[in-house]
């Protein structure tokens, strides 16, 4: 990656973090239900507390580690494959000079 231009390098970091931000979003839509579970009496205080303990623990980790600690290259390549990010989204030179393959 060392190979990569300022500019580049910036866009990466740009598009793991709208990567991180759309999985983290999901993930905590899903919290939400939780606490609506709550207020709305179908679930007590410690079924919530198990809740944000699981997503603490869990989901939102998992997502600190691939885009937070992980290699960046490697976050923006995983968004990709799995549909977080568009092959649009990211610039064909970006794309070339990371190995991945040009749009069709």
């Amino acid at each position: 990656m060392s190979s990569l231009t300022k500019g580049q390098r910036v866009q990466l970091r740009q598009l793991a973090t709208t990567a991180h931000s759309r999985e983290l979003t999901a993930a905590l839509t899903d919290l939400h239900k939780e606490f609506g579970r709550w207020g709305g009496r179908e679930n007590d205080a410690f079924d919530l507390n198990e809740a944000v303990h699981k997503f603490h623990d869990g989901i939102s980790r998992d997502l600190y580690k691939r885009y937070v600690l992980g290699s960046v290259g490697l976050s923006v390549a995983y968004a990709l494959q799995n549909g977080v990010l568009g092959p649009d989204e990211v610039d064909e030179e970006l794309k070339a000079a990371l190995g991945m393959p040009a749009r069709r």
